[in-house]
């Protein structure tokens, strides 16, 4: 692997740990410092909001001043944010050092997939994605299942240090493999032009506001429920018995196995069924798996589940993402960009949106609405973006 692949891999997986570490420590987190849990969970809208709202500035930034050189700095920023939210002594300072790290993650995934547009031609890129995938989804699936894991050994201030920990590792490999390749072959030349012009290219293809809606609506109705995973299986588990951080990490964590196996077979997977028509069965499939969960008993089912809906949900999601590099190939870290941006502020506006739907209709309301929203959503896809 060269160094800028790397790099690439590296902070990906960094990044995508931070992200989803928060998860599993809602109810403990909720109990440390007397708040609700639907208020602890606004430490994973924190976390994506700001990582959304900075996307539009950071892809910019990539394409005018070099793509790994931003990733560099994005990521070492993130690390300092993690390290503070360990030795958080309040809710509010923990809350802060979410925003701070959310808003320099977001520079890192979208300007990692520009980069491999630049790198690879359309035939090749979604293999190339899907491949990238794989190191972002572990970084997922073990931020939720390990931080889980430590925070039953050693509290929910172990399990951030371990993210922490992760952070400052990534920013210690970035600097050195950049050391030795400062070529960065990986990136396409800077650009000069205004931001305004970058994003004038992007709004020029017709695709664009189909695209960027349908992603902030997958954002929401896909990880709407992932703050309340343990609150779900709290209520399976019956008897006043709460589940224990460990599960809910280890069920969400299993939604990033079904990301690494479409990462590992999308070659197989596309020459199967085809772009549109596997667009449509990843929309289908994870409906079907969040109707399921309404029924199944034990914590192990839901996470033998959640593996399908990753795998349907990455059958969706990576289409997108193909099509989001390909809007504007001269501003594509802006595209990319403005993409994340979209699907972020899904993410962030999902679980307050849940949450409601919860309180109104309980958990049997809220997830045949999203699983509805995903049908149709799917529909859309197919019909208005992929040719």
């Amino acid at each position: 692997m060269s160094s800028p692949s790397l790099v690439f891999s590296v902070c990906a997986f960094a990044s995508g740990f931070g992200l989803r570490v928060i998860d599993p420590l809602i109810l403990p987190i909720a109990q440390q410092f007397s708040v609700t849990p639907a208020t602890a969970a606004l430490l994973t809208t924190a976390y994506a909001l700001p990582y959304a709202i900075a996307q539009p500035f950071l892809g910019p930034l990539g394409d005018r001043f070099g793509k790994v050189r931003c990733v560099q700095v994005c990521v070492t920023v993130m690390a300092l944010a993690l390290l503070l939210g360990v030795v958080a002594s309040s809710f509010q300072w923990l809350l802060v050092t979410r925003l701070a790290a959310g808003t320099f993650a977001g520079g890192i995934i979208p300007l990692v997939l520009a980069g491999l547009g630049d790198a690879y031609s359309l035939e090749e890129r979604q293999v190339a994605v899907g491949r990238m995938l794989v190191a972002i989804i572990s970084g997922q699936m073990l931020g939720s299942a390990l931080a889980g894991l430590a925070a039953d050994a050693f509290g929910w201030r172990g399990a951030l240090g371990l993210a922490a920990g992760v952070g400052v590792a990534a920013s210690a490999m970035t600097a050195v493999a950049l050391a030795r390749d400062s070529g960065a072959q990986a990136s396409a030349p800077p650009q000069a032009a205004s931001f305004a012009a970058l994003y004038g290219e992007v709004f020029r293809n017709p695709k664009a506001v189909w695209l960027y809606g349908a992603v902030v609506v997958e954002g929401a109705l896909v990880f709407c429920l992932f703050p309340y995973m343990g609150q779900l299986l709290t209520e399976h588990a019956g008897s006043g018995t709460d589940a224990a951080p460990s599960q809910a990490g280890l069920v969400l964590g299993a939604f990033g196995i079904g990301g690494i196996l479409y990462g590992l077979a999308v070659r197989r997977i596309i020459a199967a069924l085809g772009v549109r028509r596997m667009c449509s069965l990843g929309s289908i499939t994870a409906a079907a798996v969040y109707a399921l969960l309404l029924v199944l008993p034990v914590w192990w089912c839901h996470a033998l589940a959640m593996v399908v809906c990753g795998l349907g949900y990455y059958m969706l999601h990576n289409s997108l993402q193909i099509e989001a590099t390909e809007l504007a190939p001269n501003a594509r870290g802006s595209a990319v960009a403005l993409f994340a941006c979209g699907f972020f502020i899904g993410q962030g506006l999902g679980p307050p949106l849940f949450g409601a739907l919860v309180h109104a209709s309980n958990f049997t309301g809220a997830l045949l609405a999203a699983s509805l929203g995903l049908v149709l959503l799917g529909q859309v896809v197919v019909r208005k973006i992929i040719d």
